[in-house]
């Protein structure tokens, strides 16, 4: 018999017994369903994190700064190396980083017209901006050249209030007033002016720098959104302005020796043993841009082996994809028990169907038929079992995924105005496929006993026998 032949013999005993052919491929649709919908939840569960990550965070971002190096079990092992001009050098020349940007950052009081407010003023290299992940909802990001101009992020205008409502609300006058609804556009500040109010240690001299809004980021809630951005060299100027103010450059308070009356020496945060002497010039921290994921991964390992302190949300990642693919082993064991119940349930139909037809393989063996046309065709009903089973075990986890889904919306989607709804139920192309190709490979791995029983029947026997 040829492979066509024996494909509709075997489709015809199936339908002989239509009622157990459908309960056996009802328990590879449940098992089927079970499985995938369990390795769903992984899938899903690891997506909705990351793009929850992905909305604070860029995942191809790193962020180098002063401070202690850790190994991976958190145990302290060196001072970071100095952030100066060398390290931007050293770190624009490793394989795999798309951009670089050195950073200074303090935060000040500053007024906006009659409001007034503090802000996070962060200086970095202008040029850089587009190559850095950052994208204008209004107007634009710094150029090269720019002076005296600044980009904030869309919830900088929500630090700004009223005179009259900081002094109320000082006064404890706000009563039951709820402060998260007074939300303002963040539009408001385009083209207007920001000044900035810093002072020097003496808290005696007070300077007083403007800046004009050019652009207002995109995206609500990220490491952007309370943020303002100004060039580099504005903030060096202000820096030399105030030279000799009370913060050191990784924004640690640098305490000076104490009077003889106070009974004491505090030492500064740089005098400790081995640490290095970190000059006031020194950036906050350097920016690194790479290509992916993965990139980041390699270029975050080859920065800490160069003895740099730096941090990136891949960081993070790592423990969350940890934990997902343990949960996703747990689940598809789970569902994994149904799809094992469905094959012995294919183990008994063929069993069943060979007791039924014993005359018939008899005759099929006198009259040409080869042990491997037996072996082929019994093979061939447990694989049609198992291929039907998974196909329509893939169209119920679609439906179960999406309910899943809906369920899911009033609970991680609901309460915030805008957001997509949440998909914690994920079904892949791959995962669709490799479901149907392992119910097919379940139903001839459940089909080889037979088979084999099968084959061994004698052929005298077996007519005798009926």
């Amino acid at each position: 018999m040829n492979k066509l032949d024996i494909v509709r013999l075997a489709q015809k005993n199936l339908m002989r017994r239509k009622i157990r052919t459908i309960l056996t491929t009802l328990g590879v649709i449940i098992g089927t369903t079970s499985i995938v919908v369990m390795l769903s939840l992984g899938i899903g569960l690891n997506e909705f994190q990351r793009k929850n990550m992905e909305r604070w965070g860029s995942l191809t971002m790193i962020r180098v700064q002063q401070g202690m190096v850790f190994d991976q079990e958190g145990k302290p092992l060196r001072e970071g190396k100095q952030l100066n001009d060398d390290a931007v050098a050293e770190l624009r020349s490793l394989e795999g980083v798309l951009a670089v940007s050195p950073a200074y950052d303090f935060g000040g009081e500053a007024t906006l017209g009659r409001k007034r407010g503090h802000i996070q003023l962060i200086g970095i290299e202008p040029g850089v901006m587009p190559q850095l992940e950052f994208n204008p909802a209004q107007g634009r990001l710094l150029q090269e050249g720019d002076r005296n101009v600044m980009v904030v992020g869309s919830e900088v205008i929500n630090q700004f209030r009223d005179e009259s409502f900081i002094r109320r609300m000082e006064k404890g006058m706000m009563g039951g007033y709820d402060l998260r609804y007074e939300r303002q556009d963040p539009g408001e500040m385009m083209d207007q002016r920001v000044s900035m109010i810093l002072y020097g240690n003496n808290r005696e001299t007070k300077k007083i720098f403007g800046f004009t809004v050019v652009g207002i980021l995109e995206g609500e809630r990220n490491e952007h959104s309370y943020q303002t951005y100004v060039p580099l060299e504005d903030i060096k100027r202000m820096r030399k302005s105030i030279s000799g103010g009370n913060q050191s450059p990784g924004g640690v308070m640098v305490v000076r020796e104490m009077s003889a009356k106070a009974g004491a020496t505090v030492r500064t945060a740089s005098s400790r043993r081995n640490a290095p002497a970190y000059n006031p010039d020194d950036y906050n921290y350097i920016l690194v841009r790479t290509a992916d994921v993965e990139e980041t991964r390699r270029v975050s390992a080859t920065i800490k082996e160069l003895g740099y302190n730096s941090w990136s949300m891949v960081d993070n990642l790592e423990g969350i994809e940890k934990t997902s693919r343990t949960i996703q082993a747990i689940l598809g064991g789970i569902g994994g028990i149904s799809l094992l119940v469905a094959a012995l349930g294919i183990t008994n139909t063929m069993i069943m169907s060979i007791y039924e037809r014993t005359k018939e393989i008899g005759i099929m063996k006198v009259i040409g038929a080869t042990f491997s046309d037996i072996h082929a065709m019994f093979l061939t009903e447990a694989g049609l079992i198992g291929f039907f089973g998974g196909f329509l075990g893939i169209g119920f986890s679609f439906i179960v995924s999406y309910i899943v889904n809906r369920l899911s919306q009033g609970v991680f989607g609901g309460g915030m105005p805008g957001e997509e709804m949440a998909s914690i139920s994920l079904i892949p192309p791959w995962l669709a496929l490799f479901a149907v190709l392992f119910s097919i490979l379940i139903g001839l791995i459940a089909g080889l006993y037979p088979a084999h029983r099968a084959v061994r029947l004698s052929p005298i026997n077996a007519i005798r026998n009926e």
